[in-house]
């Protein structure tokens, strides 16, 4: 019988008996949706933004993004292929919460000149800009995001006409979560004011 040659290692049958584990990490995720929440509540209360902040924020969660859980607050959220529209506050277990902006398509060409001439501000509040050909990768490895401040403008406007796609993001560590709601408010502000 095959299924008996499948062992857990010693480490593995000690998390596999510890209950604790699965309840601890259930109420991170509660907490997690709750924070989110409450951004979600802040931010939607700016409603006369138009068209693309006309669907309903929504908060969704996984547990699979790289092997890892996470939980997302998309808003807007507008998806026409090949026209999107995101402002993408994240949670990811182990790593940090982000806040992006992404967009493509007609919305990239209409908003592009307003992220252009951000970039200053962009630079100084630490955000980063997307490189990779994949709009869907999150991770901020050097393969994925660059430091808009290591960047001089005219680079920055190359990346920004280069690519199909525009992603500006932030990140804060999950250590400093007592500011995480302020933090993915602030650069909401920041974000949707490109596109408004």
């Amino acid at each position: 019988m095959q299924g008996s040659k499948i062992q857990l290692s010693e480490s593995e049958l000690e998390l596999a008996c510890n209950a604790g584990i699965i309840l601890t990490k259930n109420s991170i995720i509660s907490k997690t949706i709750a924070l989110l929440g409450s951004v979600e509540e802040s931010i939607a209360e700016q409603t006369d933004r138009g068209r693309l902040f006309s669907i309903s924020p929504k908060i969704s969660r996984g547990e699979y993004y790289e092997g890892l859980p996470y939980v997302v607050l998309d808003y807007p959220r507008y998806s026409r292929s090949p026209d999107l529209c995101f402002i993408r506050a994240m949670f990811w277990w182990g790593h940090f919460f982000s806040s992006t902006l992404q967009l493509s398509g007609n919305i990239k060409t209409k908003y592009i000149q307003a992220i252009e001439a951000s970039y200053g501000i962009l630079a100084e509040k630490e955000y980063y800009i997307g490189i990779n050909t994949d709009p869907w990768q999150h991770h901020f490895e050097d393969n994925n995001y660059v430091p808009i401040r290591t960047l001089s403008a005219g680079a920055f406007q190359a990346i920004l006409m280069e690519q199909e796609h525009i992603k500006i993001a932030a990140k804060l560590p999950l250590l400093e979560w007592q500011h995480a709601a302020g933090f993915m408010i602030n650069s909401w502000n920041l974000l949707a004011g490109l596109i408004t």
